[in-house]
């Protein structure tokens, strides 16, 4: 069957901010650099699962990707970020609260993060030392791709609205359909490519993508508690 596939996917990667090569993209969104440049070059379809990825990294519907030739409308595709809206809670005092969400909330969290009933269910307490005027919750961390960020320290972290303003290096904590809520350092592409590049300080885990669609919250690092001193060398 005749399509615009190929045709619509050499466009695209030609319109990414950066000058973007197969490899690069093939990179980026874990294909195989061969596979991807048969789907270019039309010498193969598309398999369903890449399919899917490839419509929602470049923000457009599989039936455009298919159908449309994409080069006679681009200057129409929306580029608008979508409006978030955080479920919160606050106190008598009509101020925030800080919320924690317990080891035992974390799974629910990522489907329920935007249910205020959900959300109002959470603990929460009063940190002097973190300004009023921002948004903070309190995450537990699990595992030892973080260390020296010990598992089970508690992390203050304070949300943020606009993902495309997070400088490279920051640590996060980035709230996930498949991965739930991790630690991560982040390297931004959302702005041209709409991926961020998920980085643990400990080196036995290997960076890897997840495409902006996939996220549903990112809250930046502010501090952590660990109920235990550091272990040293001594």
């Amino acid at each position: 069957m005749s399509t615009f596939f190929s045709q619509n996917l050499r466009f695209l990667r030609s319109k990414m901010a950066e000058k973007t090569s197969q490899e690069k993209l093939a990179e980026i969104l874990q294909i195989k650099k061969p596979t991807l440049g048969s789907y270019e070059s039309g010498r193969a379809e598309p398999k369903y699962a890449d399919l899917i990825l490839l419509a929602n990294f470049f923000e457009v519907e599989v039936d455009e990707l298919l159908k449309e030739d994409l080069s006679k409308r681009i200057p129409g595709l929306s580029n608008k970020p979508k409006l978030r809206i955080l479920a919160t809670t606050v106190n008598e005092d009509n101020e925030e609260n800080i919320e924690m969400v317990p080891v035992k909330a974390l799974a629910g969290y990522t489907t329920s993060y935007d249910d205020l009933e959900f959300i109002k269910e959470l603990p929460t307490f009063h940190v002097p030392f973190l300004t009023k005027d921002r948004k903070y919750r309190v995450f537990p961390i699990k595992g030892d791709s973080m260390l020296p960020l010990q598992s089970g320290s508690l992390v203050f972290a304070e949300y943020v609205e606009d993902w495309k303003d997070i400088k490279d290096g920051t640590i996060c904590i980035v709230v996930t359909r498949e991965d739930g809520v991790v630690l991560k350092k982040v390297i931004n592409h959302l702005q041209e490519k709409n991926v961020l590049i998920l980085k643990s300080t400990n080196k036995l885990y290997d960076p890897y993508p997840i495409l902006g669609t996939e996220i549903q919250e990112i809250w930046k690092f502010a501090g952590y508690f660990y109920n235990e001193f550091p272990e040293t060398n001594e």
